[in-house]
């Protein structure tokens, strides 16, 4: 659960580092790479979930 924390604190980090980047730049590259990182940190965070439960269920 701590690299589950470590990853949403990570791409808080990310997307604000790249929102300042876009307001001072205008550059709309950037909001491109936020939906990047926003749609890596779904994906790995739903194959997490999906490792707890398989956990959970193999476990009981």
């Amino acid at each position: 659960m701590i690299v589950l924390r470590l990853l949403i604190v990570a791409v808080l980090i990310a997307v604000a580092a790249l929102g300042l980047a876009w307001l001072f730049t205008g550059n709309r590259q950037y909001l491109a790479y936020i939906g990047r990182v926003l749609r890596f940190a779904l994906v790995v965070g739903l194959i997490a979930a999906l490792l707890y439960v398989v956990e959970r269920v193999v476990l009981r």
